[in-house]
């Protein structure tokens, strides 16, 4: 049995495809958590997190979605955003919503960068 080059081409442009669009998903999730942790050394130590551990965990984040000036400006636009989820002064207790919603996601991230 012999198989055409034509489904063999789409099934590789797909497959090419495919790839491209995960790893950007994986880059912006990345420079998402970066941001996040960011934010959390912004709002000072946590229960759990100092603030120089989050600012390291952003910066292994950030890293690891490729250390550019367009990255670095994605993070920044990403905290004014995450910043927007937090009532009041950056405090652990105005954070703890934030941290609800994105601190699983992230420290899987986190733990695949190291």
């Amino acid at each position: 049995m012999r198989l055409s080059s034509m489904p063999l081409a789409f099934c590789a442009i797909f497959t090419c495809i495919s790839f491209a669009a995960q790893a950007e998903t994986q880059k912006e999730r990345d420079l998402h958590c970066a941001a996040y942790y960011e934010v959390l050394s912004v709002a000072g130590d946590q229960p759990d997190i100092s603030r120089s551990q989050s600012s390291r965990a952003s910066y292994v984040l950030l890293v690891h979605a490729g250390y550019t000036p367009q990255a670095q400006e994605e993070v920044a636009q990403k905290m004014v955003e995450l910043h927007k989820e937090t009532p009041g002064r950056m405090t652990p207790a105005s954070t703890a919503k934030l941290r609800e919603k994105y601190d699983a996601e992230c420290k899987v991230l986190l733990k695949a960068a190291l």
